[in-house]
């Protein structure tokens, strides 16, 4: 009699058992990169919109005439453009005369407006506007910007 050559059941099963624990090892592995993915995408999305919050703010602050505290943020006038920042709980929103709104998805807090180093808590001429910026986990981020008018500015 011819022996055929093939494998017993025992060696199919501990194949197969071999298998499905590499299987199970790629999954898991593949879902705690997803989840580590997820998390960097949200981080890096946040850390855009603050550079992009940033980077507006001292454009408009350095190409602006005045800049005026309101109720709830501030306004810029540029020679015949009003730029207006309002703070609200979960965002920040620019407006620009009422054309186009930037909004900026971000938690602001403690926004303090100074002149000369004095705060201003009634709508006037600001020279220096400070706010924090709340992230994920309690981190906060301070925001400073400042206006030098010149003496042109100051006296008409």
């Amino acid at each position: 009699m011819k022996k055929i050559k093939a494998y017993t059941l025992l060696e199919v099963t501990v194949a197969m058992l071999l298998s499905a624990i590499c299987i199970t090892i790629c999954y898991s592995a593949y879902g705690i990169i997803g989840k580590y993915y997820t998390v960097f995408q949200a981080k890096n999305q946040q850390a855009t919109e603050v550079l992009g919050l940033k980077q507006v703010l001292a454009r408009d602050f350095l190409k602006s005439r005045f800049v005026l505290k309101s109720e709830d943020g501030f306004e810029l006038i540029r020679d015949s453009v009003l730029i207006r920042y309002s703070f609200s709980a979960g965002h920040v929103l620019r407006q620009l005369n009422t054309l186009h709104t930037d909004t900026f998805h971000l938690e602001p807090s403690e926004l303090l407006c100074f002149f000369e180093g004095r705060p201003v808590d009634v709508p006037d001429t600001v020279d220096q506007v400070q706010f924090k910026l709340s992230l994920a986990k309690g981190v906060r981020i301070p925001l400073q910007v400042n206006k030098v008018y010149s003496a042109e500015n100051l006296v008409n």
